[in-house]
């Protein structure tokens, strides 16, 4: 039965390799040089398969999408690079010691290319989206700040600095 259901699990291995027609391991070779010393958000980075077990040893399960964290800022103190794993689609987060660089765009597989390029759509979409929150609330803060030292009379403008003790 253990050999029956381990034989299963192989053939399922072999379809999913077969499925997304992925290299058996991407590696150093496949990534941008020099990648690691630099920023890591928006780009698509391939995991070290040392870290990965023996099963998921192929370049479905080996990229991920950065999304945000300390560890995707070259630098950083931190170690977390925030992530989407493109083949699952989950969000979870790998540490920046476990990833071998930035993937090359050519080295990526067809079916990787299309997922990466729809979540780099929706990152930048996200990214404009709270550049724009924050300044609508920065505008807002400097409006109603200016506002208000505009609207005080003189008179207690004045008396405000008598009590601080500034005559």
């Amino acid at each position: 039965m253990f050999i029956q259901r381990l034989q299963k699990q192989i053939e399922q291995v072999r379809a999913q390799r077969q499925e997304h027609h992925a290299p058996q391991l991407l590696t150093e070779a496949d990534c941008i040089r020099d990648s690691r010393a630099g920023d890591y958000e928006g780009k698509v980075l391939v995991m070290r398969p040392g870290v990965l077990r023996p099963e998921y040893w192929n370049a479905a399960h080996q990229l991920y999408f950065a999304v945000d964290g300390n560890g995707a800022r070259a630098g950083s103190h931190g170690t977390k690079v925030f992530c989407i794993n493109i083949y699952t689609g989950e969000h979870t987060y790998i540490r920046r010691t476990d990833v071998m660089g930035a993937v090359k765009p050519d080295r990526l597989p067809g079916w990787a290319k299309e997922k990466a390029a729809a979540l780099r759509q929706d990152y930048q979409r996200e990214k404009a989206a709270e550049k724009q929150r924050l300044e609508g609330f920065l505008t807002a803060r400097r409006e109603k700040e200016t506002g208000e030292t505009l609207r005080r009379p003189r008179a207690a403008q004045t008396r405000g600095r008598e009590k601080g003790g500034e005559r």
